[in-house]
């Protein structure tokens, strides 16, 4: 008896330590946010670059052979420059000069507006995680759970409903995404000067069939101004294989005073 009454007083000293020691799901969701560069919650306010893209490389990567009749159209495409404007609001993908005559390229004008919304698709996707979107905000309430695999966080509030998985030290792995619509994606971070980077984000349609995919993105980045921001993405089209590579430079970013928007009841 007198070993039990030992053990009990043990256990009354030590148990409220070890509660004690358990972070809190607002403490764990603090420190996870901490950890990525999210360069749009601090000063940055946009950026814009000049694209770079290899007509001719891509259509013998597509293909596996530049056709003789495409020469002309890919000197047309080759011929035009853009820019890239961003901003909290999305990518925008402008020529220049914005005079574009491929009245005498075939298929010209349809290759172009590919190439434009291939670009912004591909910043776009890295958008969210750059503003700091993708793990809770409030006033959406959250839960981690330990797992084997590292945490699971599940997600609820205004037109918010997902599942995060994320890795021991609380990189995001894959997210199943019911609102605010249906989707799921696999991620893949590095870890950069500010914080993780993401490296490649792999995105599906729905939340039933898993091991369906829309597109694959991967970007390298580059420092501007203090920042760090795309200089390489690819982005694979799931359905064809089709890759498009382009790269940014000549980027010019803009920056002002950080400003925090809180929730009422932050």
């Amino acid at each position: 008896m007198r070993q039990i009454s030992i053990l009990l007083v043990a256990m009354s000293i030590f148990l409220p330590a070890f509660s004690q020691s358990k972070e809190s799901d607002e403490a764990l969701l603090t420190r996870a946010h901490g950890l990525y560069d999210t360069p749009f919650t601090g000063p940055l306010v946009s950026f814009d670059c000049a694209v770079q893209f290899d007509w001719k490389r891509h259509i013998f990567e597509t293909l596996g052979a530049v056709p003789p009749a495409a020469n002309s159209t890919i000197e047309h495409l080759q011929a035009i420059q853009h820019r890239v404007f961003v901003d909290r609001s999305g990518a925008v993908v402008s020529a220049v000069p914005k005079a574009t005559d491929l009245s005498g390229a075939p298929h010209g004008a349809d290759l172009e507006t590919s190439f434009q919304a291939i670009v912004s698709s591909g910043i776009n996707a890295w958008l969210p995680f750059a503003m700091d979107e993708i793990l809770p905000l409030k006033p959406s309430k959250s839960s981690f759970q330990k797992v084997d695999s590292g945490f699971k966080v599940v997600m609820n509030g205004p037109n918010v409903s997902a599942t995060l998985m994320l890795l021991p030290d609380m990189r995001i792995s894959n997210v199943i995404s019911e609102l605010p619509q249906p989707l799921h994606f696999t991620t893949n971070f590095v870890t950069g000067p500010m914080g993780f980077l993401l490296q490649a984000v792999k995105t599906g349609p729905g939340t039933n069939d898993l091991d369906k995919w829309d597109a694959n993105f991967t970007y390298t980045f580059q420092g501007v101004q203090g920042v760090q921001l795309p200089s390489g993405v690819t982005v694979t089209q799931s359905a064809t294989g089709e890759k498009w590579a382009y790269s940014l430079d000549d980027c010019k970013a803009m920056t002002g005073v950080k400003v925090e928007v809180r929730a009422p009841n932050q």
